[in-house]
């Protein structure tokens, strides 16, 4: 896949980005970047923290979040394991009383015979 050259803001500064994923996408995730930059600045008006360190607190703050996502992730998806395994076992369940139910009728059958569908003879008439 050929690299998308994008050149966005962040933080006040212009950079040429490239990769793999969309210019859109590029932009989306300097947008994000720039999101949390200013969150942070506006959270530390007071201490004016010198930008090296907002950028800092930045990596942090998604890292934060990045290892939250995942962590849900993981739980998700050993929730989804678990329901898939339930639902195996439920429908080795249903096979099981499918033919339980197949065995029924067929017993039904061969100890009276096939039932005649339009026996109405002698039900109420």
């Amino acid at each position: 896949m050929s690299k998308n050259k994008v050149e966005v803001i962040i933080g006040g500064n212009i950079y040429a980005l490239r990769g793999d994923e969309s210019q859109d996408h590029i932009h989306k995730v300097a947008t994000l970047i720039n999101q949390k930059i200013k969150s942070i600045q506006q959270a530390n008006v007071r201490t004016s923290l010198n930008t090296s360190k907002v950028y800092m607190l930045t990596a942090l703050n998604i890292a934060n979040e990045y290892i939250k996502i995942e962590e849900e992730l993981a739980a998700y998806t050993k929730e989804l394991e678990k329901c898939s395994a339930e639902n195996l076992a439920l429908k080795d369940k249903i096979r099981e009383m499918t033919l339980e139910i197949t065995e029924a009728k067929n017993k039904i059958i061969s100890t009276n015979g096939y039932p005649k569908k339009n026996d109405n003879k002698n039900r109420g008439r």
